[in-house]
């Protein structure tokens, strides 16, 4: 396997942003200004960043004043991703509070709620902003309706924890990536496992390539790009 690794662009994958060009920002604070930072995310126009920290509160701040704009307090326990909408103007949150909220990134203000039963790691809007994508501690891999109503679709495979989903391009295929040391490539439509790629160590899925033809892993000891072989006819 090919390995490749990243300096400049290890920050804009690792907080999340969609798949355009992000300029590198460097902004100087005052000393221990990030120690209480746990999770980041890009807005997909590189404007504005949201966090989380440990005191369970989610900051949309400005990417070049670091001015806090709006602040979200509504989870009662860690926060667990941030993640904002293709077009910029919600974010999904998840904690473990066992909740997943939908956050108007213009105000702060939230729009949704769903509780769920099991631990959520993870979620992610869809390309198209019509689904939620959530991810557990369970492993599964679940698809709601954007209002949160019903559930449309579950993918099981994986046995651990899932620690990050990413949509390619086109929307038709996600990959996600679990404790239980595996990456998994999925059809959206069907739900079917595509591919699997076994053997990583504390790795999550960053970003598909621009083409299509690979995702990008970050992980603690290693950087590289997982080449997917095309899909049969």
């Amino acid at each position: 396997m090919k390995h490749f690794y990243y300096i400049a662009l290890i920050f804009p994958l690792l907080v999340g942003c969609v798949q355009t060009e992000a300029p590198v920002v460097v902004i100087e604070q005052e000393e221990n200004q990030y120690d209480n930072i746990e999770i980041v995310s890009t807005s997909p126009d590189g404007q504005r960043i949201v966090s989380a920290d440990s005191d369970n509160v989610v900051l949309i701040r400005d990417i070049k004043s670091w001015e806090v704009l709006h602040r979200f307090t509504g989870h009662t326990a860690r926060v667990r991703s941030v993640q904002f909408s293709q077009d910029g103007s919600k974010i999904i949150t998840t904690s473990d509070d066992k909740t997943v909220r939908v956050v108007n990134a213009d105000s702060g203000k939230e729009l949704r709620k769903f509780p769920h039963s099991g631990e959520i790691i993870f979620a992610i809007f869809s390309p198209d902003e019509e689904q939620i994508v959530i991810g557990t501690s369970d492993g599964t891999v679940r698809f709601l309706d954007a209002a949160m109503e019903k559930e449309l679709q579950k993918l099981e495979g994986h046995t651990d924890g899932i620690q990050g989903i990413v949509f390619s391009l086109d929307g038709k295929k996600i990959a996600t990536s679990s404790d239980d040391g595996t990456a998994r490539l999925w059809n959206v439509e069907s739900g079917k496992e595509l591919q699997k790629l076994e053997g990583l160590t504390g790795n999550k899925v960053a970003q598909f390539l621009f083409n299509g033809s690979g995702v990008i892993i970050i992980g603690e000891e290693e950087s590289f790009t997982w080449y997917i072989e095309p899909s049969p006819p």
